[in-house]
């Protein structure tokens, strides 16, 4: 099985090698400032956007349409803008920004990008 791929748009801080560690062999971590991002030829499983904003995640979204898209916030985000980053794209949106918890949610949101297979017939559903 191939690696997944989580690429991380920094904007505030590097993520790594503290993510890496967390997601374990099976995942490869790419971190880039968004215009490297934008540019690049990198099919990411989960694109995590931190210290995020609307515009951010739209843009983000046009250029990565399928893979998942984790977009975290301060903590005292108002849940306007929450609501906000939905409705440009985010998949899920934490209102915090720690390595520990944006490790847990990939690890959710790569479990949602396997196929679903029948238990009983090892086929795909």
């Amino acid at each position: 099985m191939s690696p997944h791929v989580v690429l991380h748009v920094e904007r505030a801080f590097s993520a790594q090698p503290t993510l890496g560690d967390l997601l374990g062999p099976d995942v490869e971590v790419r971190e880039l400032p968004l215009a490297e991002a934008l540019a690049g030829s990198i099919t990411p499983d989960i694109v995590w956007s931190s210290d995020t904003t609307a515009d951010m995640v739209r843009i983000l979204r046009l250029r990565f349409p399928r893979p998942r898209l984790l977009a975290t916030v301060p903590p005292q985000c108002d849940p306007a803008t929450v609501v906000l980053l939905f409705a440009h794209g985010a998949d899920l949106v934490l209102r915090d920004e720690g390595v520990l918890l944006a490790a847990a949610a990939m690890e959710s949101l790569l479990r949602r990008t396997e196929p679903k297979v029948d238990s009983r017939t090892a086929t795909p559903i």
